[in-house]
């Protein structure tokens, strides 16, 4: 199967274009999006990298597939890397076949076409461990170095970079390594400026990341076995039963060549995999682990080549189910899905421009909104017209409260549209807003969506009432942090500085 390398290779990467162009945009992307038509050094939920790929790669075109290149080049990079690590350090041609195409074959390869902020988080995390090793072993202050920028890049695209640097700090540990301390200093010399940006920003921009990230989403989290047990399931799902299988039928094999290459990448999986179980007796996030399996794809080549054959053989098979299924429930009508909960959500993601031709005639006269940032994500992107969020009460996703000054809104008149029919509270919260509030409905692809006209908007009541809650629970900064600017207080609460 080796000799059919390069073929399988360019085939798993037109199976992930086509995938890329015919999967409709979610509304994470969508609000990706928003990031990049909106550069910022950081925003609201997370660090700024996944904003500012996305910005570089729609300069190519506005179309969602434009953006997922960027999964898809990741792909590319990991699969050559693993490959040239397996031949070059491990010297075994054969096997770095074999190992390339398992990870080629997976659905973690197969399936991430889609932009996130795990996909910079992905790259940069292996990229960095693969530098690491490389200035560890070959005492390479270079790439050391390197490392470093690139674990500074990664910090920039999620914080759960930071379980690599204590992956390194625990291989440095174990292996007693001399120079530990001047390696760590060379390490952290090439994140530090990247550290230095976002710490320097935040300290000027209410520390949003820290306050939702550390303070406001976690608010609601309280202990569950039950969220421990969906990420283990997710785990085995990630690395597929069989790799798992044959993982533990050499475990002797494996832990021997483990001490016997004092393997780094072991630690790299396995170290941030744990501290993320552990976490996730909290939150299920099932998504945080995914940066850090390329590594355990190295540890395959401990393994015989008739077992990495298998494992190739059921990846592909598992992968291909994947593939078939998605390509059947796009080929369906949309309306097969009518009875499904979540119906609104997926008329929005493929038919959003059909609400959008039913609201073009106000366009004149009233600013577009919605009452969540999902869907004023993906009606932005399928009208090509800026919708903005109001009256969200939500503590994600609120990069809109920089982007949109109330202010400048007032007296105005605002349309908001709705995936759900307005509660009877909402509708007296509209009134207290506006001079005057008509609601109405229009109907695409057999699902009413709500229209609120609100004319004549009342700043300073919204600003009373709306943007006081969200100050006492998205803004409410603790008093240990120290404050240089906050946009959210300057503009709607000076009095408060």
């Amino acid at each position: 199967m080796e000799r059919h390398y390069k073929k399988i290779f360019v085939a798993t990467v037109i199976i992930k274009l086509i995938l890329a162009y015919f999967i409709p945009i979610t509304s994470d992307e969508a609000y990706f999006l928003t990031w990049g038509e909106n550069l910022d050094v950081n925003y609201y939920d997370h660090p700024p990298m996944v904003g500012w790929i996305v910005y570089l790669f729609s300069l190519l075109g506005n179309h969602i597939s434009f953006s997922r290149l960027f999964p898809i080049i990741c792909g590319i990079i990991v699969a050559i890397a693993i490959y040239l690590i397996v031949r070059d350090v491990f010297k075994d041609e054969t096997k770095a076949r074999l190992i390339a195409l398992i990870y080629l074959a997976a659905p973690l390869n197969i399936l991430f076409v889609l932009i996130s902020t795990d996909t910079p988080l992905f790259l940069f995390v292996f990229l960095s461990g693969v530098f690491f090793y490389y200035g560890i072993n070959l005492k390479n202050s270079v790439s050391l170095l390197v490392s470093g920028i690139f674990l500074g890049l990664a910090l920039l695209s999620k914080y759960f970079a930071g379980l690599l640097l204590i992956a390194f700090a625990c291989y440095l540990i174990l292996r007693r390594n001399r120079d530990a301390i001047k390696n760590g200093l060379i390490l952290v010399s090439g994140a530090a400026p990247f550290v230095l940006l976002h710490f320097y920003w935040s300290y000027n921009n209410c520390w949003t990341n820290l306050m939702f990230n550390v303070f406001s989403r976690n608010k609601s989290q309280s202990l569950g076995l039950g969220t421990f047990f969906s990420f283990l399931g997710f785990q085995v799902y990630l690395a597929t039963p069989w790799l798992l299988y044959y993982l533990a039928k050499n475990t002797k094999r494996i832990k021997a060549g483990i001490r016997r290459d004092n393997n780094l990448f072991f630690h790299l999986s396995f170290i941030p995999i744990c501290i993320l179980g552990i976490l996730s007796f909290f939150d299920a996030s099932l998504h945080w682990s995914i940066s850090f399996y390329p590594f355990l794809f190295l540890l395959l080549v401990y393994l015989e080549g008739a077992h990495l054959l298998k494992i190739i053989k059921y990846s592909a098979i598992f992968s291909l189910i994947h593939v078939i299924i998605i390509v059947a429930a796009l080929s369906l009508p949309v309306e097969t899905f009518k009875k499904h909960e979540y119906y609104r959500d997926i008329v929005m993601g493929f038919y959003g421009d059909e609400i959008y031709e039913n609201l073009k005639k106000h366009n004149s006269k009233y600013v577009l909104g919605t009452p969540g940032y999902t869907t004023a994500a993906l009606m932005t992107y399928h009208s090509d017209q800026r919708f903005i969020v109001f009256m969200d009460y939500d503590r994600n996703g609120r990069n809109d409260d920089k982007v949109t000054d109330f202010r400048s809104l007032d007296g105005r008149n605002i349309l908001i549209l709705s995936t759900l029919k307005v509660k009877e509270r909402q509708h007296g919260e509209y009134k207290d807003y506006f001079e005057r509030v008509a609601v109405d409905t229009i109907n695409v692809r057999g699902y009413d969506y709500t229209i609120v006209l609100g004319e004549g908007f009342k700043y300073e009541k919204y600003r009373n009432g709306y943007l006081t809650k969200i100050l006492q629970d998205c803004y409410d900064i603790p008093k240990l942090l120290p404050v240089g600017d906050c946009f959210f207080c300057d503009r709607y609460f000076p009095e408060q500085d």
